[in-house]
């Protein structure tokens, strides 16, 4: 998603700024939230649009792997769970995906990540995210807490605009 980063979280979504303050609440002192805190009664109101990736460590480097995605992320993107990001999502979006994640984990703290939607043609889709890490220490989260909510524009807003032929009264084009 070509997407932009707020770190001052300054949510449209009302529900983002909830969670946010959510995560607040439940952060220790030089500690992230345990994903613990943060289950299917924590996230009710929200839980259609939960993403939950596990963060995986081997031989030095680390992977996401979907361990939840709520039913309306399912329905835009497909239900990845139990996959890991390079597994369901295709280059160069796979690292754009990564990155995201990657971004929260460093900065230990909720982002704000806002734009269009780049995945199997839906550029009619703008989303705003909420992504947090949780864990056991900042820098190093155990999963990543994704809240996404889309907003829609009409398609052909966003492709190319094609030259209208004038037809003349005969039938003509000129």
């Amino acid at each position: 998603m070509p997407a932009r980063c707020d770190a001052s979280l300054s949510f449209e979504t009302s529900k983002l700024t909830d969670v946010a303050a959510l995560w607040h609440e439940k952060t220790g002192e030089n500690e992230l939230p345990p994903r613990r805190e943060f289950n299917a009664r924590t996230l009710k109101g929200v839980l259609p649009h939960v993403i939950i990736a596990d963060r995986v460590e081997a031989n030095g480097k680390h992977r996401y792997r979907f361990r939840l995605m709520g039913t309306a992320i399912s329905e835009l993107l497909g239900d990845h769970t139990g996959k890991f990001i390079d597994e369901a999502v295709n280059s160069p979006f796979r690292g754009r995906w990564v990155g995201v994640l990657d971004a929260a984990d460093n900065a230990g703290s909720p982002l704000r990540i806002f734009g269009r939607l780049e995945y199997r043609q839906q550029d009619y889709i703008a989303m705003e995210l909420l992504v947090a890490p949780l864990g056991t220490r900042i820098g190093h989260a155990d999963a990543v807490l994704v809240i996404a909510y889309p907003s829609y524009s009409a398609r052909h807003v966003f492709q190319p605009l094609v030259k209208n032929k004038i037809t003349a009264p005969d039938g003509v084009s000129s």
